[in-house]
């Protein structure tokens, strides 16, 4: 049952981001392929899986914070991405790693991100 409602979720998520997107013409694949491509740098470290945070993921927090701010919709975006990523795989990000971040990395982030990526409540 929790597999079916998971499933449930996501493919209202999906629809909703689609509907967020539908502006912008471009293919769901091709909106979060890159975003796809950058945030794994930094999932074991968030998820607490690693104890090392890779330089990697701090050069890939930037290219995200890059491409929230192309678009007013661009912090959603990746947000949803990132969410869309995670739902699947019932990943949790630890909120103690999330907050560390932006120092570890000197850098702010300018895309919500929390334990459960719950994209559809986050006004940020």
């Amino acid at each position: 049952m929790a597999a079916f409602v998971r499933s449930l979720v996501l493919a209202l998520m999906v629809s909703r981001f689609i509907n967020i997107m539908a502006s912008d013409d471009d293919p769901y694949d091709a909106i979060c392929s890159p975003i796809w491509g950058y945030f794994p740098d930094c999932a074991e470290y968030l998820g607490g899986l690693s104890h090392h945070l890779p330089k990697k993921c701090c050069h890939s927090i930037r290219k995200l914070n890059e491409i929230a701010k192309k678009t007013k919709k661009g912090p959603k975006v990746v947000c949803f991405c990132i969410e869309a990523y995670m739902v699947p795989q019932d990943f949790h990000l630890k909120p103690s790693r999330i907050k560390k971040l932006p120092k570890k990395c000197h850098t702010d982030i300018l895309f919500p991100i929390s334990e459960t990526m719950n994209c559809s409540f986050d006004e940020r």
